[in-house]
């Protein structure tokens, strides 16, 4: 295959703004050969099918990967986005085994680059670069505070949307999995809310001079109780289990000793333990937050019912 290239120091020297220049560029690429060849083919389920026929060299297909892309597919969700199926020199495929499986089982099609000729010895250097996180893409479309959001609007989704049990904020099956298309999205669609909310946890996080939790974790807890909009009610209620305030012998102050305890002694807790015991302390202190020396929440129960702020 006649592939063209140019020379990087060449084209240094080349000034674009005019025409002369351009002219200059282009007289400078050159011609190389190479074995790879490229083409975008429209991937049926039945060409699908008869790719996987060279399907020998692969890793092992991931049930958890193939449903996700599937039900991705299914949904309308699924991007063309320019990743490419591969094969080798010696015609074995070497990447997009699972976009291929889920194709055939989706039944849809897609516009796909399909690469041939790579080096046998390829398969090793797949996935070894950083992928693009969901923080990366709400960066890159103007947003702040992108970690933070990213995390918040993913936690929203686990726990609040899919009623998630899971004890670690950062585990997620791939039921849970939102991707990076859907957080923006998301973020894009609710914004106006969610900034304002990720900004005075912020304000809140910062003023604590010893943090328990961090203020995605805050946000999701302040969401759940208090919606898109909380009041400046629910916001007192953070600083108190948070520390800024405290009013003894309550459930704000029981929750913050429990979160204080666990920080010293190094205990990591349940997130979904915290969840549940910050809306029983919730519903506590709504009704006006009496004195209160013990509760508890088990983690095999469903979460408590708020009580309206």
């Amino acid at each position: 295959m006649q592939v063209k290239a140019f020379n990087e120091n060449s084209y240094k020297n080349v000034t674009k703004e005019t025409t002369n220049a351009k002219r200059q560029f282009i007289s400078k690429i050159t011609t190389i050969s190479t074995n790879l060849s490229v083409e975008l083919v429209h991937i049926t389920p039945e060409i699908a099918r008869n790719y996987l026929r060279f399907n020998k060299k692969n890793r092992r297909e991931s049930e958890k990967n193939l449903k996700f892309l599937v039900r991705q597919m299914r949904d309308g969700l699924f991007l063309e986005n320019g990743e490419s199926i591969v094969f080798d020199q010696n015609n074995n495929l070497t990447d997009g085994q699972h976009r291929l499986m889920s194709i055939v089982q989706s039944g849809k099609s897609y516009f796909i680059p399909v690469v041939r000729g790579v080096n046998s010895n390829s398969m090793a250097t797949y996935d070894t670069g950083k992928n693009r996180s969901a923080a990366d893409v709400l960066s890159l479309n103007g947003f702040t505070n992108t970690d933070i959001l990213a995390a918040v609007i993913k936690l929203i989704e686990k726990y609040s949307i899919k009623g998630s049990k899971i004890a670690k904020v950062g585990s997620y099956n791939r039921a849970e999995t939102l991707t990076n298309q859907q957080t923006l999205d998301y973020c894009m669609e609710n914004y106006d809310w969610l900034g304002t909310l990720v900004n005075k946890i912020i304000s809140i996080y910062k003023k604590s001079k010893f943090k328990p939790m961090g203020v995605s974790s805050l946000c999701l807890i302040a969401y759940m109780i208090g919606g898109k909009t909380p009041s400046n009610n629910v916001y007192d209620y953070i600083k108190q289990i948070y520390g800024l305030s405290k009013q003894q012998d309550t459930a704000t102050s029981y929750l913050n000793t429990k979160f204080h305890n666990a920080k010293i002694n190094k205990e990591p807790l349940n997130f979904y333990w915290i969840l549940g015991m910050s809306i029983k302390a919730w519903n506590y202190y709504s009704d006006g937050n009496p004195s209160v020396k013990y509760f508890k929440f088990s983690t095999d129960m469903s979460l408590p019912k708020i009580n309206k702020h």
